[in-house]
């Protein structure tokens, strides 16, 4: 009988564990990189990725505020950025991807990049703010978000884009995800924009089968435009929680990652071989 009563004990004490152990978890599957811009995670001038080897280069004073989750970075809209490198593997065979990050800012006037890269002619890949600009136009659309891809064939560089309105831009944090599947073996691509784990439009298009995706030749930023070099249109506000996917995220991955609040840990408190030491003394 008290044996019984131990294994129902343990019982529920791993149910709980169980429980415990996935609140504030984040999908790992396909995760590439991940910036947490947790205090811990900062030192000097870099920001550790904390799941991959692409640490960012911090430029400018962003500064170190309390984020959604832990610490985030706050940008001046003038000097800050971050460098995130060219992404190693991934940045060299840019296909279907998820890009997802927390943000926060009130500047709905002025053209702002959350995070872009762009090579002389292809490949250009970002999500820009209030407007989208390529290398010879310049869009307006102020409160709006555009999401921005590109492919090439026989060096024609072609761009296909979601713009959408949509009521951010008020002070308040708000989880981005922006999703890209390419098939290039049928010439298919599809696009799909997540804010706070509601759907925001998609894309379908057709590219034919002779097209191709290209390497990222310049480092993809963070908070600014890169284009050849030059920074541009600075991010004002807030960023937290930056990830990069190697695929697209499902619709209950976004929902979970959107309600995730626990702080990164590579070692999290209650991993199971401890619990099960600490109950094993108890018999």
């Amino acid at each position: 009988m008290k044996n019984n009563i131990y294994l129902f004990i343990l019982s529920i004490n791993i149910s709980l564990f169980l429980i415990n152990s996935s609140i504030g978890s984040i999908i790992t599957d396909g995760l590439v990189s991940y910036w947490t811009f947790d205090n811990e995670h900062i030192v000097d001038k870099t920001a550790k990725d904390v799941w991959g080897d692409n640490n960012g280069k911090i430029n400018g004073n962003p500064k170190l505020v309390n984020g959604k989750v832990g610490e985030a970075l706050e940008f001046d809209g003038a000097k800050d950025f971050i460098n995130l490198t060219t992404l190693g593997d991934f940045g060299r065979k840019m296909g279907t991807s998820t890009f997802e990050a927390w943000i926060k800012t009130k500047n709905n006037n002025d053209w702002m990049n959350l995070v872009n890269t762009h090579g002389i002619e292809c490949p250009f890949w970002g999500i820009q703010l209030n407007g989208l600009k390529s290398k010879d136009a310049f869009r307006r659309g102020r409160g709006m978000m555009f999401f921005i891809n590109s492919v090439e064939r026989k060096r024609a560089c072609s761009a296909y884009f979601i713009g959408n309105n949509i009521n951010f831009y008020d002070g308040e944090w708000h989880h981005i995800v922006y999703i890209n599947e390419l098939n290039l073996e049928d010439g298919k691509t599809k696009e799909f924009v997540y804010i706070d784990s509601i759907a925001h439009g998609s894309i379908h298009g057709s590219f034919g089968n002779d097209w191709i995706t290209l390497q990222f030749t310049e480092p993809v930023h963070l908070g600014v435009s890169n284009f050849e070099g030059k920074t541009e249109g600075f991010f004002e506000g807030m960023i937290d929680e930056v990830r990069f996917y190697d695929r697209s995220l499902k619709l209950e991955e976004i929902r979970h990652n959107y309600e995730s609040t626990a702080p990164f840990n590579v070692e999290p408190n209650g991993k199971l071989p401890t619990v099960w030491g600490a109950l094993k003394k108890k018999f």
